[in-house]
């Protein structure tokens, strides 16, 4: 399997960002739901979903960086202009969430007076102050981003079970690890 995605199918590189998004987008869902107002200055729970959200702001740079060196496979022959609209219009709304949730997620943590870091590694830039207003605001954006992308996900696998069982068509083979 290439690297390169062609006009028919994805390389492994944007199957291997789909994919492992998906397993990390879980996994935030999970850790965000299972921690409480534990330590945001210590590596628990939290820590892991701290250190996790960055670490998807790095990787949705990396994927901005190869779409825009690879062509999007084109769409099935037949799909009509709102189906069209639909599914580019679902792909920038996860884009834009996953930049928005990590985001806020820091947000939350500096205006409750932590510093989210990287596994430990570095701690990110200050974006805003600790102040319980910005905080408040931060967490209810926080949690409305992370619902609309869990509905977005059930929506995308909805419609990749469509185009397979329904439409029969390959939208949904060519985005599969195997």
């Amino acid at each position: 399997m290439s690297s390169q995605n062609t006009n028919n199918s994805y390389g492994w590189v944007a199957k291997t960002f789909h994919w492992g998004m998906f397993l990390i987008i879980v996994g935030q869902f999970w850790l965000g739901g299972n921690f409480k107002e534990e330590a945001y200055r210590e590596l628990g729970l939290s820590g892991y979903h701290f250190s996790i959200g960055i670490m998807i702001l790095f990787l949705m740079l990396l994927r901005f960086g190869w779409r825009a060196k690879n062509p999007v496979p084109e769409l099935p022959e037949g799909t009509g202009k709102l189906q069209a609209l639909g599914a580019h219009g679902l792909h920038i709304l996860f884009y834009v969430l996953l930049i928005a949730l990590p985001i806020s997620g820091i947000m939350i943590v500096q205006a409750k007076g932590g510093s989210p870091s990287l596994f430990g590694l570095f701690n990110f830039p200050t974006l805003v102050d600790k102040v319980d207003s910005t905080a408040e605001l931060a967490a209810t954006l926080h949690g409305v981003f992370a619902k609309v992308t869990v509905l977005l996900v059930v929506i995308h696998i909805v419609m990749a079970l469509y185009h397979h069982y329904g439409k029969k068509d390959n939208v949904l083979r060519r985005m599969l690890p195997w």
